[in-house]
């Protein structure tokens, strides 16, 4: 698959979930289904830090080759970014327009 196909279709699912994620609501996206599991939030929010980190990694890689990245501490950043605060509609705007950016940049 080219880079050009990647893109193609990263934007394609950014459009078609973004009607579906703006249609859920406040409060069904910060309830936590179980103890220790994320709420849709928290899951929204750990596909922005995704997203952040893609965007890194393809950037760097592109100006210098292979190179080595931090691990990711997912529930480290999840816990402290407190997805669960933000407004639900802010956080989908944001993983949209990021991911589109992402696109871009492929």
């Amino acid at each position: 698959m080219t880079f050009i196909a990647i893109a193609d279709d990263l934007r394609r699912t950014v459009n078609d979930a973004q009607g579906a994620l703006q249609s859920l609501s406040e409060k069904d996206t910060s309830e936590r289904p179980q103890p220790g599991k994320w709420s849709k939030k928290e899951i929204l929010g750990h596909l922005i830090d995704s997203a952040t980190n893609n965007h890194q990694r393809f950037v760097r890689a592109a100006l210098d080759g292979p190179l080595i990245f931090p691990g990711y501490e997912q529930d480290a950043l999840a816990k402290l970014q407190r997805a669960n605060d933000v407004d639900w509609s802010l956080l989908v705007r944001l993983w949209e327009s990021y991911n589109l950016f992402v696109a871009h940049v492929l």
